[in-house]
């Protein structure tokens, strides 16, 4: 469709290319977190499958971002043609949708990552919890989004002769979005409580704790976001102001992407510093025997830290007891480790925190 000139065209075009480049960055953190749990650890789980729904949730989101721009997002409503206002206001309502579905699977994901952990059953309830109570109102936004209007018609309904009514839209956003700036605290401060009861120095602790709490990015996303609902369901050109609200939609879903994917990532850098290590340690053994030379010692710090970190097989797993219950994969039985603190996390605070994106 031709678009009209002037005023408007530079935010939606602002907004099409930080969605994309967002975008674009998200499916490589993506992959990279697939490989790392698939094929180095070999611990693909149901964090990792709910952090891929939320991507393909994200590309459909973007789809309807660059529909928008095409169709005049950002342009006011006076100088757009029917059919573009119509298509505006139906790729509004996809992308809804879309929004709370992806929402949903990254917080899913998070849960199920602390599920990994859960050193009681105490614990692991409130973690179940927050999942049927995310997945429930992930559901309730769908059905709400969809009943919106009665008939749905009615949103894109720009004719004097009324086919329905609508709810008041400012007040359904404003109160889904304070739900789940609330849900993102509650996620972000569930397991703190358990990671500072670890036995392990206040250095490492804090770095847990940090590594866990990168959510917050997303919650201040939220936030902002909260801002720009305001002055789009208050405007008095929503088509002209529509650009605000996408762009830190897109923001905050994929900031929350990453801050729960990167811990994950940290196990490839741990596998290359091992080989990199490895290989000049054989280098150093071709000059020095292995009584004098530090050769060993050298190359071997990294390649323990992998070799603790791929044997580490989540289950259910006592934070606060050094003597160290897991479940095994192959059913209930559990063992009990036999040593130091440091079966848990020798030889780095991370080992834990690699495997499980926040």
């Amino acid at each position: 469709m031709v678009l009209p000139s002037g005023r408007g065209q530079a935010q939606p075009d602002t907004c099409t290319g930080v969605a994309t480049a967002f975008t674009i960055t998200s499916f490589l953190v993506v992959a990279l977190r697939t490989y790392a749990r698939s094929r180095i650890l070999r611990n693909f789980g149901k964090d990792d499958a709910f952090m891929i729904g939320a991507f393909i949730f994200t590309l459909g989101y973007l789809v309807c971002i660059w529909v928008m721009r095409d169709n005049g997002m950002g342009y006011s409503g006076k100088v757009l043609i029917l059919n573009q206002r119509t298509t505006l206001i139906q790729t509004t309502l996809a992308i809804q949708i879309l929004y709370y579905l992806l929402i949903a699977c990254v917080k899913i994901s998070i849960c199920f990552c602390y599920l990994r952990i859960a050193p009681d059953k105490y614990f692991a309830r409130l973690v179940k919890g927050t999942i049927y109570s995310l997945a429930t109102f992930c559901v309730i936004c769908v059905i709400v989004c969809l009943a919106q209007c009665i008939s749905l018609r009615q949103m894109w309904n720009f004719t004097e002769i009324s086919l329905g009514t609508c709810v008041n839209t400012t007040a359904l956003f404003y109160t889904t979005s304070s739900i789940n700036i609330i849900t993102d605290i509650w996620i972000v401060v569930l397991p703190i409580r358990t990671l500072l009861k670890i036995r392990r120095p206040n250095r490492e602790k804090f770095d847990l704790v940090f590594a866990f709490g990168l959510g917050v990015f997303s919650t201040i996303a939220s936030i902002v976001r909260l801002h720009a609902i305001r002055i789009y369901t208050e405007s008095t050109d929503p088509f002209y102001d529509s650009v605000p609200i996408n762009l830190w939609s897109i923001i905050e879903v994929n900031i929350g992407i990453w801050c729960a994917s990167i811990p994950s990532l940290r196990i490839i850098l741990i596998r290359r510093r091992a080989a990199s290590q490895a290989s000049l340690s054989a280098g150093t053994y071709k000059y020095h025997s292995s009584g004098r030379s530090g050769g060993k010692d050298f190359g071997n710090s990294a390649s323990e830290e992998l070799k603790n970190f791929e044997s580490l097989d989540m289950g259910t797993v006592d934070l606060t007891n050094p003597q160290v219950a897991m479940k095994t994969s192959k059913g209930d039985s559990e063992w009990s480790g036999h040593g130091s603190d440091d079966q848990i996390y020798s030889p780095g605070a991370y080992n834990l925190a690699l495997k499980l994106p926040v």
